[in-house]
């Protein structure tokens, strides 16, 4: 399904999530900490590709986390045993099987419904070669397919390049990949949220398009590491760069990404995402209140300045 149009208020948020493979309680871990620290009221918009759509659609499906953690169990504990540890080919078959037993019959309703925006990622090859932001779900079905689409890795979620999607009363199939073929290399699969094709709201003669006026991305690899530079340090989260061994961590990460791990190993992905989360929060909080103690610093000169005009003081 191509986008439809959706509303966003003039002053927004959003969070975009990035791919990351079997990393997915990383971001899972990342979204339960800012849930529960009220930083993802359902106002606030959500994008993501490939293991950041199953993470963003979980979440706004309002997924309970522990289930969640419990499909990337079941996935890891089938690649392991039936698969000889190998996850790659494999996985796509696996991820629409979880999604049938995690989402609830309402979820694309509890999605559509939400106030802020919903987004899944993928590239569409052909019949157009397009970025594609989906955003309305007509079907439980339809949800999970969009999930599908934004996961579709070449040769990693399936032993083929693309997937085929053959839509009612078209003749050809549809040619999608991954998420990640989505943006500019420098976003490293982070959905852009300026790609959503917004209704205008008449503004005079002109037509204005609300924006999501900050976009924080969040990455299951270091932002520095893998060159995701389309925001500031502060709109980031991801794990931090080992300055000491780069090599090593990245290693240890693309085989978390790529091969199935422990239940030990999973937990300790989603409880690291959850600190990463805690973490941005409590510098967050401490910019806030930075920046509302330079504006009302400027309203004290401000208002010292009108004064003095007042009196006559600058004259």
């Amino acid at each position: 399904m191509v986008a439809t149009p959706a509303k966003l208020p003039p002053s927004s948020i959003g969070f975009s999530f990035s791919p990351g493979g079997l990393l997915f309680p990383y971001h899972l871990g990342v979204i339960t900490g800012l849930s529960e620290l009220g930083r993802l009221p359902d106002s606030t918009h959500l994008a993501g590709s490939s293991a950041g759509s199953i993470a963003v659609a979980s979440h706004a499906a309002k997924t309970p986390p522990a289930k969640a953690l419990e499909a990337a169990f079941r996935v890891c504990d089938v690649c392991e045993t039936e698969f000889g540890g190998k996850a790659v080919g494999k996985l796509l078959p696996l991820l629409k099987m979880e999604l049938e037993k995690t989402f609830s019959d309402e979820a694309h309703e509890i999605i559509n419904e939400r106030e802020g925006v919903v987004a899944l990622a993928h590239r569409e090859l052909f019949p157009n070669n397009r970025p594609v932001l989906t955003t309305q779900f007509d079907t439980r079905d339809d949800l999970r397919e969009a999930v599908c689409d934004s996961s579709m890795f070449p040769f990693f979620s399936t032993p083929f390049p693309v997937r085929l999607k053959y839509n009612e009363g078209e003749r050809l199939p549809r040619v999608i990949v991954d998420g990640f073929f989505s943006v500019p290399r420098e976003r490293y699969g982070c959905p852009d949220f300026s790609q959503l094709n917004f209704d205008c709201v008449d503004k005079g003669d002109e037509c204005y398009i609300p924006p999501v006026e900050r976009t924080i991305t969040v990455a299951c690899f270091p932002h520095e590491t893998v060159g995701l530079s389309a925001s500031e340090k502060h709109d980031q989260i991801s794990p931090e760069p080992d300055y000491d061994n780069p090599v090593g961590q990245m290693g240890s990460l693309f085989r978390y990404a790529t091969a199935p791990s422990s239940r030990k190993e999973l937990e300790e992905l989603y409880e690291k995402g959850f600190v990463d989360a805690e973490k941005w929060c409590y510098e967050e909080e401490l910019r806030e209140k930075e920046l509302l103690s330079k504006w009302l610093d400027e309203q004290r000169q401000k208002g010292e300045m009108e004064e003095a005009i007042k009196r006559g003081d600058l004259f």
